[in-house]
This record gives C-alpha cells, sequence and structure tokens, in this order.
C-alpha cells in the first residue's frame, strides 16, 4: 500500500466515523463561485435582480476570475499582452483571485505544459504580487474520478512540481465525475488534497467542484449543445464542503457550465434556502 494510500484510508476513516471534527471550532472557508447563470430565487419567485453574482456576495459567495485561453492565449502562445492587461486590472481587486485555465498540450507529457503554465505565471507576478493566482487541474494533476490504482498519478504530480513554487494556491479538480457515488468523491477528494500537500509549500488549497451531475442520457452531446444535469441536493453538496473543509482546503471553487440544463430543459437557478444553493450559503456563513 503507498503513502498515499495510507492516506486516503486513514482520513476517509476520519472522515467518516468521527463526528467531533464537524463540530471542532470554525475556521474560515471562503467559497468563491464561477457561475454562469443570471437568476435566483427570491421568495417565490424566480428574479435577476439583483444580478447573481452581487447577490451571491450577499450570501457569502464570493467571485473568482477563472480566465479560459482565448484572454491569455494568442495562436497558442502565451499572450505577454493579454496577461499584462490581467495581471494589471487585477490589481484593483485582491479580493478575487485569478485562475487560469491551463488545458493546453498534453498533459501526459508535461513538456507541452509546463513552459506555458510557467510563462504565464511569471509575467503575471511580474505586474501583480497583491492578488493570488493559480492555475485550473494542472498541479496536482485532473484524476478525472476515483479509481483503486489513482496513485499512478504520484509521478506525475511530481513533474510538475515546479509550477508547485510558482502558483499562490492550489486548485485540484473534484467534479461528479463519480455519479452519485458520494463515498468515491471522497476518496477523490481525500487522494487530491493529499497530492497538493505533499508540494510541501503549506499554500493554500482551493479545489473545484461543481452543482450537478451529468446524465447519461445515451445521446451523444455535442461541444456546444446543452448538457443535462441533475442538481446536488443539499446533503450532497454539505458533504462535499464538509469534507474538504476537514481535509484541510481553505476553500473552494464552484463552477458551472453555461451549457448545464435541468429536466425540465433550463438553466439552474440559484436558490438560497433549497438544495445546493442552501448548502453552499448555510456553509459560507457559518464559515466566514
Amino acid at each position: 500500500m503507498t503513502v498515499f494510500m495510507k492516506i486516503g484510508v486513514v482520513a476517509l476513516l476520519l472522515l467518516t466515523a468521527t463526528p467531533c471534527l464537524a463540530q471542532s471550532p470554525a475556521r474560515t472557508f471562503t467559497i468563491y463561485q464561477s457561475i454562469p447563470y443570471q437568476t435566483h430565487v427570491a421568495g417565490s419567485e424566480v428574479s435577476a435582480t439583483p444580478p447573481l453574482t452581487p447577490y451571491l456576495e450577499s450570501v457569502g459567495i464570493h467571485r473568482i476570475d477563472v480566465v479560459y485561453l482565448p484572454r491569455f492565449m494568442t495562436n497558442g502562445k502565451p499572450d505577454q499582452k493579454k496577461i499584462e492587461a490581467i495581471a494589471k486590472a487585477a490589481i484593483a481587486t485582491p479580493g478575487i483571485p485569478v485562475s487560469f485555465d491551463t488545458e493546453f498540450g498534453n498533459r501526459l507529457q508535461p513538456e507541452t505544459v509546463i513552459p506555458g503554465a510557467t510563462e504565464i505565471l511569471n509575467i503575471y507576478h511580474r505586474y501583480n504580487n497583491v492578488t493570488p493566482a493559480g492555475v485550473y487541474g494542472t498541479v496536482p494533476q485532473n484524476t478525472f474520478a476515483w479509481k483503486p490504482n489513482i496513485a499512478h498519478f504520484n509521478p506525475l504530480n511530481q513533474r510538475y512540481a515546479s509550477l508547485a513554487n510558482l502558483v499562490d494556491f492550489f486548485s485540484p479538480v473534484l467534479y461528479n465525475y463519480e455519479g452519485a457515488d458520494t463515498v468515491a468523491w471522497q476518496h477523490a477528494a481525500v487522494y487530491n488534497m493529499a497530492a497538493a500537500k505533499n508540494y510541501n509549500t503549506g499554500k493554500p488549497i482551493i479545489p473545484y467542484i461543481n452543482i450537478g451531475i451529468v446524465l447519461n442520457t445515451g445521446q451523444k452531446t455535442n461541444k456546444t449543445g446543452p448538457v443535462p444535469v441533475r442538481m446536488l441536493t443539499e446533503a450532497e453538496m454539505r458533504t462535499r464542503l464538509q469534507t474538504l473543509y476537514d481535509l484541510g482546503a481553505s476553500g473552494c471553487i464552484v463552477w458551472a457550465s453555461s451549457r448545464f440544463r435541468t429536466p425540465d430543459d433550463k438553466a439552474p437557478v440559484f436558490d438560497r434556502n433549497s438544495g445546493w444553493g442552501k448548502a453552499l450559503a448555510d456553509f459560507a456563513q457559518a464559515h466566514q
């Protein structure tokens, strides 16, 4: 049994069998969001006033700037002027971290990813050492769900160690790749949190999570069409937040796709008093 597997077994036992973990004095856990929808529930109505982002701020859920490739790359290469502009603009909002979506190259060949990611972070920090910056699912690498042989990612993660010195926080990806299997999701969380800690930097760990489970409809979905999802229940979202909290995360980034559609073919609506929205708002306000 590898060190990571031993850590996983012990941590999961603690999570499932030690209630005092959840009862310890609350420490700060910051929930950030990259949710592209416009509406929330207000009383018995669905409203777009105020807009969703300031509304979420009012319930303790904060902004993060997730920066996609067109904003910082040109012709497949880091664009210094674009990155400089992002860095300078972010100085005015030090409380809104920046997360670069460095999904380029072949992740199994780090030499196709590390030079570009290094250049991006170096340019950013040349102009901004105030606003924290990280990268999406690169250091450590996205494991795409729990697997019994998940420890085979250990050597790959170590090859990305140079980036651990450049990011201000780690963002492993813990989307609902396991479907409705919450225990498998917890196994993945244990491994990915340990992988981030294994860089021995002491930097914050702020994983990506999402709000729904993609449904297998048996039909192929094109790259621009709607993606059917079943939204997480209040209990499912609360379990994810509590698990990350107990594992030592400093917060999380709640991401949602603009293509997500509920079973009635509508964009999800944030409800502070029900379901996944209630879990997020309650946890955010309890851990400010």
